[in-house]
């Protein structure tokens, strides 16, 4: 455990303050959550407890000097290095926010561990898909502050400029690893949504459930597109493959996502290649799974009110989250901080270009689907049998064993 509240990151902290030019938290002003906690938190002395990583630690601390200058209430950060085992241990011992990725909330919400609460507001300045990561039976248990997606990135001399229709992708050359013939839904996947096939969807009654939507008619439409589009696809491709392909001019895009910009600049140089959103295959609107990370409220936190509007007022303003951009490195889902990331290639376009992406669901259902998934698509692509069928299968040994 390490406790970052003085030495150099208060130095680093108090240049981040002036740069940013906190002014009574923000220059946006957010909405307190509501009169009766920003009142408390005015006038009560309390101590907030974070648990966050070292990068998060650095970016939060001008935040919190700032939070203990208007407020008079002093915040730790604590530096953890496994903070969901640690925090289901906690007990007596517990932060009052933590933060972290949006899947750590199947755990904590079936231990009771996080509460909800409101963003009042703040929300409308993130990527929708960053929010609604948090959300769950219509409520809110977590502010986003960084993302991650996949995008089609394509060489410069490939493709200069954003593809105007899936069909100018194929003329290039797509590739997509199939790691070694295993499949790969996750890469898959914003193709699929583009003929409006999702794995599940939220049930109308009730939005805490979700149902699996694979069988329905956009599924077996994107099956068969599959199928006939067989070709497209390098059965035994792997990640060296396709960068081989990508600089011997074989191919000229690649549906990956920001853990291959590095790899990206380093061989064609930092104006060689560009993201993009992922074009249409099926004529709707292509959506890759986004990860998220953000600050969510622990069910024991001390004094709520004023946890609350530390997350929403201050880490959820636009200095906060600009902040947290500049010492991190992660792609913001805060709206003005991605624009302040203009200049910085690798978060920003991929930021860009995960604009419409969904967050990839939290319930324990997903665990059962990738495997058979990935196994119907590769047997697709190998024809071994009528598209329909193989899908149908699919379908009905994930339903089976996602049964209640």
């Amino acid at each position: 455990m390490k406790t970052t509240r003085t030495g150099a990151l208060r130095v680093f902290a108090s240049a981040i303050i002036s740069s940013l030019a906190f002014a009574g938290c923000s220059s946006n002003e957010p909405t307190p959550v509501d009169s009766q906690a920003s009142s408390g938190a005015e006038t009560q002395s309390e101590v907030l407890t974070v648990w966050l990583d070292e990068s998060e630690a650095l970016g939060l601390e001008s935040v919190a000097l700032q939070f203990e200058a208007d407020t008079g209430n002093r915040v730790d950060l604590v530096v953890k290095t496994d903070i969901a085992n640690e925090f289901w241990g906690a007990s007596d011992n517990a932060p009052d926010i933590v933060l972290g990725p949006h899947g750590l909330q199947r755990g904590f919400l079936s231990e009771g561990l996080i509460a909800p609460f409101s963003l009042e507001g703040a929300g409308t300045g993130f990527n929708s898909g960053a929010v609604q990561a948090f959300n769950h039976g219509g409520q809110q248990y977590g502010l986003p502050y960084a993302q991650e997606s996949i995008a089609l990135v394509c060489t410069e001399s490939a493709m200069p400029k954003a593809p105007e229709t899936f069909q100018h992708v194929v003329d290039v050359g797509l590739a997509i690893s199939l790691n070694d013939g295993t499949g790969d839904p996750y890469h898959f996947y914003p193709l699929q949504t583009s003929f409006g096939s999702s794995v599940f969807v939220v049930d109308s009654t009730n939005p805490g459930i979700l149902n699996l939507a694979l069988g329905n008619e956009e599924g077996l439409a994107f099956a068969n597109w599959l199928s006939k589009n067989a070709a497209l696809f390098d059965l035994e491709s792997n990640t060296e493959l396709i960068k081989q392909q990508l600089v011997d001019g074989a191919k000229g895009c690649w549906i990956t996502g920001p853990w291959s910009g590095s790899w990206f600049s380093a061989t064609f140089g930092e104006e060689g290649w560009n993201a993009y959103e992922v074009p249409s295959a099926g004529g709707q609107a292509a959506t890759p799974f986004l990860e998220v990370r953000g600050a969510m409220l622990s069910a024991r936190a001390n004094n709520p009110s004023v946890a609350i509007k530390f997350i929403v007022d201050y880490l959820g303003s636009d200095p906060g989250q600009i902040a947290m951009f500049q010492a991190t490195g992660r792609t913001p889902s805060n709206l003005k901080a991605l624009e302040n990331a203009k200049d910085f290639k690798i978060p920003y376009q991929f930021g860009m270009a995960g604009s419409n992406a969904v967050p990839r669901p939290v319930s324990s259902k997903i665990d059962s689907v990738w495997f058979p998934l990935g196994e119907a698509q590769m047997a697709i692509l190998r024809k071994d049998d009528a598209p329909d069928l193989l899908w149908k299968m699919m379908s009905d040994e994930i339903a089976e064993a996602i049964r209640d």
